[in-house]
């Protein structure tokens, strides 16, 4: 795990500049504390910082084949590399370490392009081809590893963060506006766009290609697509789960450095520590796991959940409680961290996590991607139940009731998202999840400067993700809505907090459910397997039912569990007024003040519930203070 960057100058052939390289893995030196690397070959560079976890005295990066004719430069693992090692070896290959990174090389070297074919893991890598003088840029199928990039007059230039790019004069240094609006509309930035212009993030399952003859060509190597098969049983199902999730815990056991799990108790984390414990045998003694939580009045906390599950299974079990003043310092650390704006209240707790868990490991195991692909969110259960009920109700009966429900939404003391869904219930499934993973439209556009909002007058805001749910096709409306989920909220939310903020802590943060063989197999289960009326993961609990303690399988679903509400009513709440009343000069032209300020006034005296938007907007601040300041150089 590592943090890579590099500049190909194919068009001017200019060489590139040992101090800009080395300006681009300062940059990064959060992501491999123990070493750095450069390499360069006329009109192309590349650097790389060290997060060493597979054999530590062999792994230093960029590596090369014993002639020299192929470099790389590489962050992530594969899991698979000692099998692909062995195979190697038995096609004429000698490799010199017994490292991934050589693995991923060679594989390269006997296979061409087609090498993403033979590799489990998570990647983010460019492998140069002296031969011919190309430039191979590569993202894992899941996007697990971010890489973004930039064309220059010059050529090429990409990093694992935004910031790197950031280092190349004229390169993403001013606001995308669109981003913006599609930042204010989801609380994130759909792939390949970016919250600032020029640059680019390389799709997941995806090859870039760059040399003189082609210049820079695109690839996709791996689709996502649910596919359902009808044939199989359930019980056929859950033993092709119990043993393809039993095997990625396995593989991603493989580490030269100590390793843990992040345990918050729900089923994802307890199906992780249990299936570790049951592949050590004898239980999980002596194996680490760490859990964090905001210590506020009325917050909902999981430390007696997870506490449970490690006492049974005898891990080493942390907890870590934060206070109101120290969850707003870890989220304000986050948000100098991240590329972009995340408007994801969570990211705080996940640095702290992070800090906690490096202080006695290098390696954790967390539970990303089960809920996108076992439909683990209580949404796919409300939209499965409403597809239900229209299909044994007349259409005219439906368009009768629409307005009741719609006028009971809006004085019936419920909460905001069951209010959205009787709203929606009368809707198709394509415009019920659209309206659902939306703030509200009339909201942001109110909080828009006139210039503004003129601006982006004729933009459709439901745009991108109205293409991601086109595209998904498939027979099953539900596996729609999850194929958007795993294409976009999985990929530009969840997997990026999570990599910047475990990178940003020196860990490895590695992700069982999506071993691409178990998301595949995923991808063929129908959703009347997954879901029904009383449950969501149906199929995945009864799989591994004897790993999940009963009270763990019936416990509502709870994530990281932040208290917003109160935090703005808070001390907390003081330092936020600080922030939003002094905007930046990168915001201080988009935004209504006024309105955003009787926001902040009437959320905490009590009056009006604004949270969310509110931390949107503080989240924007926090990250425009950051995107300001150039990234810093190395000192001489």
């Amino acid at each position: 795990m590592c943090g890579i960057a590099g500049q190909y100058n194919w068009r001017s052939n200019a060489p590139v500049q040992r101090e800009r390289l080395e300006w681009m893995a300062y940059a990064m030196r959060h992501r491999g504390p123990d070493g750095q690397g450069i390499h360069i070959d006329g009109s192309l560079g590349l650097a790389h910082r060290r997060l060493a976890i597979i054999d530590i005295e062999g792994g230093h990066q960029p590596m090369s084949t014993r002639d020299g004719t192929l470099w790389i430069a590489y962050n992530g693992e594969v899991y698979n590399y000692l099998e692909l090692l062995d195979e190697l070896r038995g096609l004429g290959h000698e490799p010199q370490t017994c490292c991934d990174t050589e693995a991923v090389l060679l594989a390269y070297a006997q296979w061409g392009l087609d090498f993403t074919a033979h590799l489990n893991g998570m990647w983010a890598l460019a492998i140069w081809d002296a031969r011919c003088r190309r430039l191979v840029l590569s993202r894992d199928r899941l996007g697990v590893k971010p890489l973004y990039y930039a064309e220059t007059d010059d050529g090429i230039v990409f990093g694992s963060e935004l910031k790197i790019l950031r280092t190349v004069p004229g390169i993403a240094n001013a606001l995308d506006l669109d981003a913006l609006d599609e930042y204010m509309t989801c609380g994130y930035v759909i792939r390949p766009r970016c919250l600032v212009r020029g640059a680019r993030k390389l799709l997941p399952g995806t090859t870039l290609t760059i040399d003189c003859d082609q210049g820079v060509k695109e690839q996709s190597f791996w689709s996502l697509r649910f596919e359902p098969d009808h044939g199989p049983s359930e019980q056929d199902w859950a033993q092709q789960i119990c043993e393809l999730f039993t095997d990625s815990v396995r593989l991603r056991l493989r580490s030269d450095v100590p390793l843990g799990t992040l345990l918050s108790g729900g089923v994802d984390s307890t199906l992780i520590a249990t299936t570790l414990a049951e592949l050590k045998g004898g239980g999980a003694y002596g194996i680490d796991s760490f859990c964090t939580g905001v210590d506020l009045p009325g917050a909902l906390q999981e430390f007696t959940w997870a506490r449970d599950v490690a006492n049974k299974l005898g891990l080493r079990h942390h907890e870590q409680r934060l206070t109101g003043r120290e969850y707003g310092a870890a989220l304000v650390d986050a948000c100098k961290l991240l590329d972009e704006p995340l408007a994801e209240p969570m990211i705080g707790q996940l640095l702290a996590v992070c800090r906690l868990a490096r202080q006695y490991v290098k390696v954790v195991l967390s539970g990303e991607g089960s809920d996108e692909t076992w439909f683990g969110y209580y949404g796919y259960r409300v939209q499965y139940a409403i597809d239900f009920l229209q299909k044994f109700i007349p259409d005219q009966a439906l368009r009768w009731v629409s307005p009741l429900l719609d006028r009971a939404a809006g004085f019936l003391p419920i909460p905001p998202k069951a209010a959205k869904y009787m709203r929606l219930v009368a809707e198709p499934l394509e415009r019920r999840y659209l309206g659902l993973n939306y703030f509200d439209t009339t909201v942001k556009n109110s909080l828009y400067l006139p210039e503004v909002r003129d601006a982006l007058a004729e933009r459709d805001a439901r745009g991108p993700m109205r293409h991601l749910y086109d595209e998904a096709g498939g027979p099953e409306t539900l596996s729609r809505m999850a194929a958007v989920d795993c294409r976009a909220w999985l990929v530009d939310n969840t997997l990026l907090r999570s990599d910047q903020m475990s990178m940003a802590s020196g860990l490895e943060l590695r992700v069982p459910f999506l071993d691409y063989r178990l998301v595949e197999l995923a991808l063929r289960v129908p959703a009347r397997f997954k879901v029904r009326f009383h449950d969501q993961k149906v199929i995945l609990k009864k799989a591994l039912a004897s790993r999940l303690p009963t009270a763990v399988a019936k416990r509502r679903k709870v994530g990281f569990p932040t208290p917003l509400a109160e935090l703005f009513r808070s001390d907390w709440g003081r330092e936020a007024r600080e922030v939003l009343a002094n905007p930046t000069r990168t915001t201080a032209h988009l935004f209504d003040r006024q309105r955003i300020m009787q926001m902040l006034d009437r959320h905490q005296s009590g009056k009006e519930e604004w949270h969310t938007q509110l931390f949107q907007m503080l989240m924007l601040e926090y990250w425009a203070r950051g995107f300001e300041q150039p990234p810093p150089r190395p000192p001489c």
